[in-house]
């Protein structure tokens, strides 16, 4: 192997005071590509050194009455590398002696000629080629050590029984970076990639996506991307970021393009291997479905109902070990949480494994009120919301077409809404153990600024206070436009006279079967004697308005957060009697 280099370009500083010695070292060092610096005193010859590191120094020792002498200590602490020269008279050589006695690379007698000057750095040039080449020297020895290592991953990923496996295993190949993601075709021939293995604090990378996505996704978090192919069989990416690994050298180039090559073949063969067993259904680990079969079945459902007119919902339901649960981290959520979500939903719904930690669920025919009454029955199964489980959970829903029209738009929609859900304000407040009056006085209490509630989502409770007459228009427009999209479901407090209740009915007899509504009279509970609660569940989203009338007007907060929905109808049912769906 052949490390041979240009010579190297010197940083040089001289700390000499008389203006001939200067004039020659700049005439000698013209046009040579090394760069000159220069001063004519001690304090400033330091400072150059200090901020210029040079690989040569040429300090003239007779300074200050031999002070150059002990500037040879202080030069070498400030550039440990450096190369340092003593410029001495004839008639003070001893000075020349000490120098080289503490360190200093050579002695030149003034007047210096030009080709001692080129003598003293070719012999540092020299010095410095050397050093380099050894260390190029020991990369190779290291990139040879690790390919022999890398051999032994590859052979581990080619007996992983998954492509999932297999990818957790090319995390190993990544050892020494700090960040890691893989991506895999979500099935054979499909476009979209799925995320299959992570290593470090990249929980934001997307889940399901198109190849540019993802790697959009690595420029703008500066990480290497490794393709995984074999001529035109495209098996991954691999996005990588930190330590050496995460930023490989042209020495190490080859290296890395050999064991994505053989890393593409292995993840082909396991890929083929599984396709071949498509029979096995099931993920091995839990009751639901591998993500192929998922693939498959979402596939066959938008192309139903694109043809027919149809609707179906997606769902995608995310666990985390919640804080303080007393759990360790060594409790799976998988079983766990494939059990509970199977509890809630129909024997016609598809719930596949994604991870760990994530699920993703089918509803065939079922649009958004359908949807949203699944997504509370699931965290109820969990118990998230209130509490009795040790993991949190983030369940989103998105529906056909209203969200999307292919699946990766509705998965990226459904995973937004799960993720968004996190910071509701039914966390934030503790608002899941209230009873309704305490509730609706919490929610009141958070009045925003002007300023921040333009720029709030719309998942954020919203403060509006109005007359009694407006609130009425503004309940019947909610209804009527939700109405628009398809079927729509309406909760409601009733008292006596008017309330929202009674202007959702009358624009029920209006907008007509699409609109379904029920009501509830909350009038006799303790403090919510004027409570006022409006619940539209429409096809593409949630819409909930809670708050009390005072005279003539309405204080009121209003939001699309489906969890301060899910809350309300749990209360409402409550004081009712009986569920609503």
């Amino acid at each position: 192997m052949n490390f041979q280099r240009s010579a190297p370009e010197l940083n040089v500083v001289a700390i000499v005071p008389d203006a001939a010695t200067i004039e020659l070292m700049s005439a000698t060092l013209k046009g040579s590509g090394d760069r000159l610096s220069v001063a004519t005193d001690l304090a400033e010859g330091l400072a150059r050194v200090s901020a210029q590191v040079p690989d040569v120094a040429f300090v003239d020792v007779t300074l200050g009455d031999s002070a150059g002498l002990a500037v040879l200590h202080h030069v070498r602490a400030l550039a440990p590398n450096v190369a340092v020269f003593a410029l001495t008279r004839a008639d003070r050589l001893d000075l020349g002696v000490q120098a080289v006695a503490l360190g200093g690379a050579g002695v030149l007698v003034k007047p210096i000629s030009g080709d001692e000057l080129l003598n003293a750095l070719s012999d540092v040039r020299t010095r410095i080629g050397e050093r380099l080449e050894r260390a190029e020297l020991l990369r190779a020895a290291r990139n040879a050590a690790r390919g022999a290592s890398l051999s032994a991953d590859i052979a581990e990923i080619a007996s992983a029984k998954s492509r999932r496996e297999a990818a957790q295993r090319v995390i190993a190949v990544a050892a020494g970076a700090e960040q890691v993601v893989v991506y895999l075709p979500a099935a054979e021939g499909a476009r979209q990639l799925l995320r299959a293995a992570v290593l470090g604090e990249v929980a934001n990378a997307p889940t399901f996506c198109e190849e540019m996505e993802a790697l959009t996704f690595a420029a703008e978090h500066q990480m290497t991307v490794v393709r995984l192919a074999l001529l035109r069989e495209f098996s991954g990416l691999v996005l990588i970021a930190g330590g050496e690994v995460g930023s490989p050298s042209a020495a190490q180039q080859p290296l890395v393009e050999l064991v994505a090559t053989q890393a593409a073949t292995v993840l082909s063969l396991i890929g083929a291997r599984e396709e071949s067993h498509r029979g096995a259904m099931k993920d091995p680990a839990s009751s639901a479905y591998t993500f192929a079969y998922f693939v498959d079945v979402a596939g066959r459902e938008i192309a139903m109902a694109r043809r027919h007119g149809r609707r179906f919902s997606l769902a995608t339901v995310g666990l985390e070990l919640a804080p303080d649960s007393g759990v360790g981290e060594e409790m799976e959520p998988t079983v766990f949480g494939a059990e509970r979500v199977l509890g809630a939903v129909r024997d016609t719904d598809v719930l596949a494994r994604v991870d760990a930690n994530e699920f993703y669920l089918l509803l065939p025919e079922t649009g958004g009120p359908g949807a949203h009454a699944c997504r509370r029955r699931i965290l109820a199964q969990l118990g998230a919301v209130n509490g009795v489980s040790p993991f949190s959970a983030a369940v989103g829903v998105a529906t056909f077409p209203h969200d999307g029209s292919d699946l990766s738009q509705l998965l990226r929609v459904a995973k937004f809404r799960a993720d968004a859900s996190r910071s509701s304000v039914v966390y934030k407040l503790g608002l899941s153990t209230l009873p309704l009056g305490q509730l609706i006085d919490a929610l009141l209490g958070i009045v925003p600024d002007a300023q921040a509630q333009r720029l709030a989502p719309l998942e954020t409770p919203h403060y509006i206070e109005l007359p009694v007459t407006d609130l009425m228009g503004l309940v019947g427009s909610a209804a009527a436009e939700a109405a628009r999209g398809g079927q729509t479901r309406v909760l409601a407090t009733q008292r006596a006279g008017l309330s929202v209740g009674s202007a959702v009915r009358a624009d029920q007899a209006r907008v007509g079967d699409v609109l379904k509504v029920e009501t509830v009279d909350v009038s006799r509970v303790p403090g919510c004697e004027r409570v006022d609660v409006l619940i539209v569940i429409a096809e593409h989203a949630t819409y909930t308005l809670a708050g009390r009338t005072e005279g003539s007007l309405v204080r009121a907060v209003h939001s699309a957060d489906p969890l301060l929905s899910d809350l309300l109808v749990g209360r409402l049912s409550e004081i009712a009697g009986r569920p609503f769906e």
